[in-house]
């Protein structure tokens, strides 16, 4: 075969690969999936969106932590060599599309041994004039042949994809590689969320830890003013003795907090690969705003996700494999061949003089295998609607956490707006009974009540203004996470 009639050769194989593979791509509409129009739980009010989700917060500490969530912790670094992985395997899993060509170089001895008896002066070509067997060599010693070879070449091996089996193996590998992008994004997206998330745990927990320093200089107060009155024996044994009883138990709080804090705060220094010293956050203020989402979102919006693309590309690249597993059942052919030089003498290793050729064609075809191939392929239809179920699950599980989402939010609106009354009431009621105690009206008992109530409340607040911040990450998240949001939606 010529060069010529190779290439020729190689261009009607390429044609024919391009004919025979197959193409598949998922429609999400013949998945049996009834995808609304709208939501059940209506989205929050909002005004055109605008920036970024993060900007609403107003705080150059989160914004300097979000960078570094998204470029230097452990966790993505790991995510981004986890993708490298990937990408390396699927061309792996590619390559054998492509021909084989492998250099090698060869040296060979061969060494013979033969033993005389007798015979081995006709071996030598020995004379009558020869030297005698008692001078020399003897007739039975043992004779050696020694032969060397070098070579020196390319070995070529292809498998010609006619059918397009190693062809559909490549487009499975690389729609593969494609959903664990976006699985990698998914989870990249997600620890920022986690990490955002925990921060404002972090937040609450030094809100909740200025709180408790506050209940307890106003308990001091108190416990200051019974003590003095009580000294003059203008108070009972009784309220001294609870005054002093609430300062000890708030200091218990007190320590609780602060250890609460400690411990978020290293977990997001170990989060962002740094020593977990517990420092990270001091400032003990919530933010006041959420991040706005758009108003009128459809609900097919919840195919953009990576989770829901990476399920959709893994159906696809599922659809490959039974094809591939198919065009088992086909004969194969593959070309082998070799090029280079063989000789004696490894200064002519190089000498076109002794070059060397062969290109051989293969033709196998499955004949007796046991139902093997054909069991083969009815596995990977069953794998194909496995990857079916399971991005229909996929689906009907992000439906489920956007109304979720949706639907805790709009709870979380009135159990902060019936907190905010609560909070003023019980601020009055606490300066009502101080007053009435002052005067003789009522008892220590029932101002240390009104004060606790009071602090009782204020941490629910806190905790459910945290909620409402952590819901809407997990709501943004929810609906694919590229959106960008603005500040507008105030927490009183």
């Amino acid at each position: 075969m010529t060069f010529q009639n190779l290439k020729i050769f190689s261009f009607l194989v390429l044609m024919l690969i391009a004919g025979c593979a197959s193409k598949q791509q998922v429609q999400i509409e013949k998945l049996g999936i009834d995808v609304p129009d709208t939501w059940t739980i209506p989205f929050p009010n909002s005004e055109k969106v605008a920036g970024e989700w993060w900007s609403v917060f107003s705080d150059s500490t989160f914004n300097s932590y979000l960078a570094r969530l998204q470029t230097e912790t452990p966790d993505v670094k790991t995510l981004i060599q986890n993708q490298r992985k990937a990408l390396y395997n699927a061309k792996i899993s590619g390559a054998s599309i492509y021909p084989s060509f492998n250099f090698f170089t060869r040296a060979d001895t061969n060494v013979q041994n033969l033993a005389g008896f007798g015979f081995a002066d006709s071996f030598l070509n020995t004379t009558s004039d020869s030297t005698s067997p008692n001078e020399g060599q003897s007739s039975d010693a043992v004779i050696s042949f020694e032969n060397r070879n070098y070579g020196l070449g390319v070995n070529l091996q292809w498998e010609i994809d006619v059918w397009g089996r190693l062809l559909n193996g490549r487009r499975a590998a690389y729609k593969n590689f494609e959903a664990i992008e976006y699985d990698l994004s998914y989870l990249e997206f997600s620890t920022l969320i986690k990490g955002a998330k925990l921060y404002f745990n972090g937040k609450e927990a030094a809100a909740q830890l200025r709180l408790a320093n506050e209940s307890y200089q106003s308990l001091v107060e108190i416990r200051d003013l019974v003590k003095e009155r009580y000294e003059k024996g203008l108070r009972s044994s009784l309220d001294y003795r609870l005054s002093e009883t609430s300062v000890a138990t708030s200091l218990v709080s007190i320590e609780n907090r602060k250890n609460l804090l400690k411990s978020i705060n290293r977990q997001i220094e170990i989060l962002l690969g740094e020593y977990p010293s517990g420092q990270f956050i001091k400032n003990p203020y919530l933010p006041t705003e959420l991040p706005l989402i758009p108003k009128q979102i459809p609900a097919s919006v919840l195919q953009r996700r990576p989770d829901i693309q990476s399920l959709i590309l893994k159906m696809e690249a599922s659809g490959y494999r039974v094809a591939q597993s198919k065009r088992n059942l086909l004969p194969g052919i593959s070309l082998n061949g070799t090029i280079g030089t063989s000789t004696q003498e490894i200064e002519k290793i190089l000498d076109k003089e002794y070059g060397i050729w062969n290109l051989g064609l293969n033709l196998t075809a499955p004949l007796l295998n046991g139902g093997r191939l054909k069991s083969a392929v009815n596995i990977e239809k069953s794998n194909y609607e496995i990857s079916k179920q399971n991005l229909v699950k996929g689906i009907l599980n992000a439906f489920y956490e956007v109304e979720q989402f949706l639907e805790l939010g709009k709870s979380l609106d009135i159990q902060i707006e019936a907190l905010d009354i609560a909070l003023k009431q019980s601020k009055d009621a606490y300066n009502l009974s101080k007053e009435r105690y002052d005067k003789g009206i009522t008892t220590l008992e029932s101002v240390l009540n009104s004060q606790r109530q009071y602090n009782s409340i204020q941490a629910q607040y806190l905790s459910l203004k945290r909620q409402a911040i952590e819901n809407r990450l997990s709501l943004i998240l929810a609906m694919g996470g590229k959106m960008n949001f603005e500040s507008g939606k105030k927490l009183n």
